[in-house]
């Protein structure tokens, strides 16, 4: 054999050889790269490509995200945020386990969240996570600030029969209102949430919120400052009698000590303790998974001993019996207390100002009120005119004296 001949051979043996970057399958071409999975197989994966040419190129890009995030996200590129959701949904949104009174794992309350997962996944839907942009998560925002609100409500209605006589009828009737920038904000931060938990487990290289930065507008909201004034207080507590006696100690309470609605719901009598003036509030009750405890004021104390002397006397008991919702009480009483637009929520908005009108220090009032971020305690302090007058009469007496003082320096001076 010449020379010739042997060149000849050992190019063709280089070319079939050689390492074929692209295959095509059912008139479609893919870029293809052949590894050694974790279990000693060899594994092959494809990736659409539209140019031979870009062959090589993508399946370099696959090898180095093999050996940088593994096979698990080598693996997820067509992993749908439907099918994420549904991983987060079964790992992360489940009842909270307890030990001792402490949560080792689970969430307390997932009913809000698998709300706000719905929206989530109606929209995004079949779309893998791979694929997900910046301008989707602005595209998402915009449609659902744009969808208004749909719900019945019931309407009275009176009509008066041909006896004369008035009867009350309910006729549902669809309400329209716009959507809170809160409410979808909400919805963002658990999509970020879901998207964080797909690249902990290496199915996302990089969350896109990393390059949505102010997409989540907390600032934005509109927060409510509305506080109880001591005359409109006066007069809710006069309403609260007969049908809605029950509500006059849980205003006293939720005033007085500016503790969460569901925390009043959930206060056995175990956790009162008439003798030191305490209320004792465990992890298993509060927001932020901390317990804490709030004083008792003479008058919540007189409610509290009343409320025990007519009860079973049993310390597992619930302290106010609230079973279910007191929303059509409260409305009933701020109706016929000439009080607008004042939610429960606002009694812990007003005993917080209150705290802090009465010289408590910011501090002491944070740990009363289970705050740990001064920057949402500030949300809850609301200023009074009776509060700036003081802050104004106190910056006068300073200015008069430091006036005084600089006039009596010049004096000597002459």
């Amino acid at each position: 054999m010449n020379n010739g001949q042997e060149n000849q051979e050992s190019e063709t043996k280089r070319k079939r050889s050689a390492p074929r970057y692209w295959v095509e399958i059912k008139g479609k071409l893919y870029a293809r790269l052949q590894y050694k999975a974790e279990n000693g197989k060899y594994q092959v994966k494809y990736k659409p490509i539209t140019d031979k040419r870009t062959a090589k190129r993508v399946v370099e890009e696959m090898r180095q995200e093999l050996q940088a995030h593994g096979e698990e996200t080598l693996q997820a590129d067509k992993l749908t945020f439907r099918e994420l959701a549904g991983r987060y949904e079964k790992i992360k949104l489940v009842p909270a386990i307890y030990q001792n009174g402490i949560k080792i794992s689970g969430k307390r309350s997932v009913a809000s969240t698998k709300s706000a997962l719905i929206p989530l996944q109606a929209f995004f839907k079949q779309k893998t996570i791979r694929s997900l942009k910046a301008s989707d998560i602005e595209a998402y925002k915009t449609l659902r600030l744009n969808t208004p609100v749909e719900r019945e409500i019931n309407v009275k209605v009176e009509t008066i029969d041909e006896n004369g006589k008035t009867k009350i009828t309910l006729r549902k009737e669809k309400k329209i209102t716009s959507r809170k920038l809160a409410t979808v904000n909400r919805e963002l931060a658990l999509l970020r949430v879901i998207l964080n938990f797909a690249v902990q487990n290496e199915w996302l290289i990089r969350n896109p919120f990393v390059l949505a930065k102010g997409i989540i507008s907390m600032s934005a909201e509109v927060e409510r400052d509305r506080v109880l004034s001591f005359a409109e207080e006066s007069r809710l507590l006069a309403v609260c009698v007969d049908r809605r006696a029950h509500l006059k100690p849980i205003l006293i309470c939720a005033l007085d000590t500016a503790m969460r609605r569901g925390e009043i719901f959930k206060m056995r009598w175990q956790d009162v303790n008439l003798l030191t003036n305490e209320i004792h509030i465990p992890q298993t009750n509060t927001k932020t998974e901390d317990a804490r405890v709030v004083g008792i004021t003479p008058r919540l104390k007189d409610e509290l001993e009343r409320l025990w002397e007519v009860s079973p006397k049993d310390y597992n008991q619930s302290v106010f019996g609230i079973t279910d919702t007191i929303k059509r009480a409260w409305k009933t009483a701020c109706r016929l207390a000439n009080i607008e637009d004042f939610r429960f929520h606002d009694c812990r908005h007003t005993a917080t100002t209150r705290m802090i009108s009465s010289g408590s220090p910011h501090t002491e009032v944070m740990k009363i009120t289970g705050h740990s971020q001064l920057k949402t305690f500030l949300r809850y302090l609301n200023i009074t005119s009776e509060t700036a007058n003081k802050v104004a009469s106190r910056l006068s007496n300073y200015m008069t004296n430091k006036q005084i003082v600089a006039n009596n320096v010049s004096e000597l001076l002459n």
